[in-house]
């Protein structure tokens, strides 16, 4: 349910939804709305939204309900038998949502420039590094992300997925009211999918990379990246966007933006680009450089593709008239990020990692950092029970096992041809594998555990993985002493 914000004022349903076929008397102004008629409160309009797929029912089926309850007009996009309130049928009511939800709270994007970032991987991460270049820039900044979010006034967790429209309208309204300078908000493509930015004008859109995420959801890699392609049409006139001048299909949007664009990169192609210069195990040194300008930079979190994501942050900043020095120290305040190559340091002689990688793209990219650390093996703990598609799954098992030289997965991942493979070590349970990993490590090798999981596991005494990870390798560390000694 949203409230605006001047429940005097209100918004007109007949301007707002113009173009709307209507039925019933009287004009109506909304100063609330509702999408479930079980929360839905006299006073409320009432949005039917189309059967989802995801088990929620289709809100048209409850329509007469809605109105029974008290809403003052339906909007929906298929006809509804409900003729004691005025219905207003909209070509798309996901839409409609978005727009009414934005307009009841005063349409703070026309306020405050909102900067999305948007892609197949490393939309938080690049989220978080412009949230720090900005802070050392003085900007104020509101924050939308699967991390944790900001509204200028207190902090809480991440937004998941897809932020529902009034959800978001209500964080904007936030951020308005408490003098952001900024709205950054990460954008995944089950928000573009739903429509869920309808009515929000983005200022500036970045763009980490256009892969082939997301199969379950979308069916095809086509319909995936015909889906990642619509946040443009949430871009305002003269908005800025930034592509991965590295990924073949992020350059495919260029015919389509006829705003200013800027391009990011490690190929010389791109006009902001950067050149590893050192990788050790807790930091890499890399020059990123954009025209005859060029900085140095350390960071603590490893791999190309966090160098990239420092781009891509870097280039967005730079778009905004942030000085290359000022992008250099925010990028190296960020010494940490839950889940991000996330260096877990007990005085062991090997480093081990936890990262969120879940799909192809993002295994791919970490294995390929811990490769170039290693002296020795990659050790692998693959994510717990599978959460994809079938095919991306296989993909899964099949990229760690070419990739990592010891695999350790979970009974609810193996399956008779993947326990046959040589280098497969499959155990009971999550617990057990990163255990088994972290025993089996020595000097030189390099332990990935993929998938990592902030929510604490019911064995091992309810840690997550972090503290898990910590308490054997403070265990191991005591037995190798008591050994020595």
């Amino acid at each position: 349910m949203l409230n605006s914000n001047e429940l005097s004022i209100g918004v007109s349903l007949d301007e707002l939804f113009a173009e709307a076929t209507r039925t019933g008397a009287g004009r109506v102004m909304a100063t609330s709305c509702c999408t479930d008629w079980r929360q839905l409160e006299p006073g409320d309009v009432y949005v039917a939204l189309p059967d989802s797929g995801d088990g929620v029912e289709d809100g048209h089926e409850h329509a007469r309900r809605a109105a029974s309850h008290g809403a003052i007009a339906i909007v929906c996009e298929q006809p509804v038998p409900v003729f004691d309130v005025p219905t207003y049928l909209v070509s798309d009511s996901r839409v409609a949502l978005g727009e009414l939800s934005q307009a009841l709270v005063g349409d703070p994007s026309n306020t405050i420039p909102v900067i999305a970032v948007t892609g197949s991987h490393g939309k938080s991460t690049t989220l978080a590094l412009l949230e720090s270049i900005f802070s050392e820039a003085g900007k104020h900044c509101g924050v939308m992300s699967s991390l944790g979010c900001y509204d200028g006034m207190s902090h809480s967790s991440g937004i998941g997925n897809s932020p529902s429209a009034p959800s978001i309208a209500a964080r904007l309204a936030s951020m308005e009211a408490a003098g952001c300078t900024h709205a950054l908000i990460e954008v995944s493509s089950r928000a573009i999918s739903q429509a869920r930015l309808a009515g929000v004008n983005l200022d500036s859109i970045c763009v980490t990379n256009v892969t082939g995420a997301h199969l379950d959801l979308h069916n095809s890699v086509q319909a995936y990246r015909d889906v990642q392609r619509r946040v443009l049409d949430y871009l305002s006139p003269g908005g800025v966007v930034t592509l991965n001048a590295d990924d073949p299909e992020s350059m495919k949007w260029l015919d389509g933006i006829h705003g200013p664009v800027l391009t990011c990169g490690l190929g010389a192609q791109a006009e902001i680009t950067a050149q590893v210069v050192q990788q050790f195990s807790n930091e890499q040194i890399f020059v990123l450089t954009a025209g005859s300008d060029s900085v140095a930079m350390r960071s603590s979190i490893v791999g190309e593709h966090h160098v990239a994501n420092c781009l891509a942050a870097a280039t967005m900043a730079l778009a905004h008239g942030i000085d290359l020095q000022t992008i250099a120290t925010g990028i190296e305040a960020v010494d940490r990020l839950p889940g991000r190559m996330e260096r877990i340091d007990c005085g062991q002689g090997f480093p081990v990692y936890l990262d969120a990688a879940d799909t192809p793209d993002a295994l791919r990219a970490s294995l390929r950092a811990a490769r170039q650390l290693a002296e020795g093996r990659v050790i692998c703990v693959l994510g717990d029970a599978p959460r994809h598609s079938a095919a991306t799954d296989y993909t899964l098992k099949h990229i760690v096992c070419r990739m990592a030289d010891l695999a350790i997965v979970s009974r609810p991942l193996a399956d008779e041809d993947f326990e046959r493979t040589g280098h497969v070590e499959v155990v009971a349970e999550r617990g057990e594998a990163i255990a088994c990993a972290v025993a089996m490590a020595e000097p030189g090798d390099v332990v990935v555990i993929a998938g990592s999981q902030s929510q604490p596991m019911p064995t091992f005494g309810g840690s997550d993985d972090a503290g898990l990870t910590r308490q054997l390798l403070y265990a191991r560390n005591e037995t190798a002493i008591r050994l020595a000694a």
